[in-house]
């Protein structure tokens, strides 16, 4: 489990301003929207935010580590689920889309800019939570007979974890013409083929061809 302890020390007011606040960031960008912004926004006084926060910084860390816990909680709920390997990283892969779908262009831009330290954090503690979980779910479709027997679980997990920051450098790259969900998701798509065993392909395919609404 991430290590959070200051979102866990929040009141519980304060967890809920952090939870909106990170969807208006989300939805506008980060360096668009000042503590005035938000407070309108959110419906409260500027006096309230800052009552809970020392400033707009600290908001955006804590908003990092909020989104590290449900990443988190994603995976969880995804790996316990009914089906196999592949069901979940599909569980995992459509959630996530979903969610860099609705970012603003610009918010990992302005995070890593003006917010070096909650971005670097980020980083380090999604690439921690990608790795651990990518083994496990490796080492699972192994078991299932869905990914090939050969494929060894930390490198592959490593090697996944260093094309998500290579999809983030290309979103970031002004002469990129596909959005960062799209990028995200034939990423994904890349990584279950490389360890996919042909029985797991066949599933994969099969997967993909009945889902109603396909996600390019």
């Amino acid at each position: 489990m991430t290590q959070c302890p200051t979102f866990y020390l929040l009141q519980e007011a304060a967890k809920d301003l952090v939870k909106q606040a990170m969807a208006v960031f989300l939805r506008f960008g980060i360096k668009s929207v000042n503590m005035e912004d938000l407070a309108k926004e959110l419906g409260v006084s500027k006096k309230t935010l800052y009552k809970h926060f020392q400033d707009k910084n600290e908001l955006i860390q804590l908003g990092m580590e909020h989104h590290c816990l449900e990443l988190e909680a994603i995976i969880l709920e995804a790996s316990s689920a009914e089906g196999n390997a592949i069901d979940s990283e599909l569980r995992i892969m459509k959630h996530v889309h979903e969610v860099v779908s609705q970012m603003h262009p610009s918010i990992l831009y302005d995070l890593q800019k003006y917010h070096p330290i909650a971005f670097s954090n980020l980083v380090k503690t999604r690439d921690e939570i990608l790795l651990g979980a990518v083994e496990n779910n490796i080492q699972r479709g192994q078991n299932e007979g869905v990914y090939r027997q050969e494929v060894d679980p930390v490198s592959a997990a490593r090697f996944l974890v260093s094309i998500s920051t290579t999809v983030r450098e290309m979103a970031q790259d002004h002469s990129n013409i596909q959005p960062l969900a799209q990028l995200y998701w034939q990423s994904a798509l890349y990584h279950i083929h490389a360890i996919s065993s042909p029985e797991g392909l066949d599933y994969l395919q099969k997967k993909l061809a009945a889902d109603l609404q396909p996600i390019p």
